[in-house]
């Protein structure tokens, strides 16, 4: 148990955990990131639907604005100036079952039409939306929360180091030696450990770029055979209405107290004028 105290080797065993930390995190990604490779060099291979390649890059939104696209080239729905989509009557339906159940869905609306982000949340598209989710490649869109893993870590590490070092008593190397110093060096252990959080992509971050790029490829080429006048009115109603903000009722005005009214002279005039009487104050002569 010599490391305990022993200066030379202290540091070392803790920073050997930190690192451990990474080591173990890495090996992490790295397992969790195979399944996903072999996915992505399986559709590379067999290629991919326009529809579930707009779902990767865009989620539901962008795959309901392209299953619609392919819907309107088929000639199967079309789309006002307003971006209703309503059903063309006496066409059959697609072949694709993910098409076939929205082609439904829209054709159950009748003249009314449907809505773009009716298709995500209302019941009458939830065939559509289970189909396509049983179809979409289980490949994940961000990263692994790694920077914020390390964070802890290194909060972690550097607090324990520096408890360590003060509970032993551990001489430090400069500064005359004084183990109390341990409290002043917590700071900067951790802002020197955290640096290797830089090392780590951020959650935010999209993984697997070059799949991500094939498939805005494969969807993109749905909506650039569209007319122009079809693109803008799909994107018209991507987004549900937010209703308005009920007003607020304004209070009425409280009435202005109202105030004497006097002919010319003052306060002090009226009250005379009360008081005294029209024969003045006191006697006579």
């Amino acid at each position: 148990m010599g490391w305990v105290t022993d200066e030379g080797r202290f540091a070392v065993w803790w920073l050997v955990g930190f690192a451990a930390v990474n080591a173990g995190l890495g090996l992490w990604c790295l397992i969790r990131g195979w399944g996903d490779r072999m996915t992505i060099r399986r559709i590379r291979r067999e290629g991919i639907g326009p529809v579930e390649a707009a779902w990767q890059v865009g989620q539901e939104r962008k795959a309901a604005r392209t299953a619609v696209g392919l819907l309107v080239q088929q000639g199967a729905v079309e789309v006002s100036d307003g971006g209703v989509v309503r059903a063309v009557p006496d066409v059959p339906e697609p072949a694709d079952p993910v098409l076939s159940a929205l082609f439904e869905g829209i054709r159950r609306q009748g003249a009314r039409g449907a809505r773009l982000y009716e298709i995500l949340d209302v019941d009458g598209f939830a065939t559509y939306r289970d189909r396509l989710e049983s179809r979409v490649p289980d490949v994940r869109r961000y990263a692994e929360p790694g920077r914020t893993v390390v964070a802890f870590a290194a909060c972690g590490i550097s607090f324990g180091m520096t408890a360590h070092g003060l509970g032993a008593g551990v001489r430090l190397p400069f500064l005359g030696g004084d183990p109390a110093l341990w409290v002043v060096l917590w700071w900067p252990i951790w802002g020197l450990l955290w640096l290797c959080t830089l090392a780590w992509p951020d959650e935010n971050t999209r993984r697997w770029r070059s799949f991500n790029r094939y498939c805005r490829r494969e969807a993109d080429a749905v909506l650039e055979g569209l007319p122009s006048r079809t693109r803008k009115a799909l994107g018209k109603k991507a987004f549900r209405p937010t209703p308005p903000r009920p007003r607020r009722e304004r209070k009425p005005a409280r009435p202005k107290p109202r105030t004497r009214e006097s002919g010319g002279g003052g306060w002090a005039d009226e009250i005379g004028a009360d008081t005294c009487g029209g024969g003045g104050c006191g006697g006579g002569d």
